[in-house]
């Protein structure tokens, strides 16, 4: 029992000695998980990769939440495109 706690209390004081690392981890699963997310450039929600709307402008392709939106920028893909 004794040795328990005082393995328990090692960790429980390593942890306050080292807050970052945990954060860093967390950071970096939700950068991993941002990269396979885009924004739609019409309305800006996020898209996953695997989604029917796309569309090709300049050699670069661009994915799209809707129809609609992909509607609107072939119809002017300049206006949303930033330079």
């Amino acid at each position: 029992m004794k040795t328990t706690l005082i393995i328990c209390i090692f960790v429980l004081g390593s942890w306050a000695l080292y807050p970052g690392r945990a954060a860093n981890l967390t950071y970096s699963k939700v950068t991993v998980l941002s990269d396979s997310i885009k924004l739609d450039p019409i309305c800006k929600m996020k898209v996953q990769p695997s989604t029917v709307h796309k569309s090709t402008f300049n050699k670069q392709e661009y994915l799209f939440c809707s129809k609609g939106c992909k509607l609107k920028f072939d119809q002017n893909p300049e206006k949303y495109i930033k330079k």
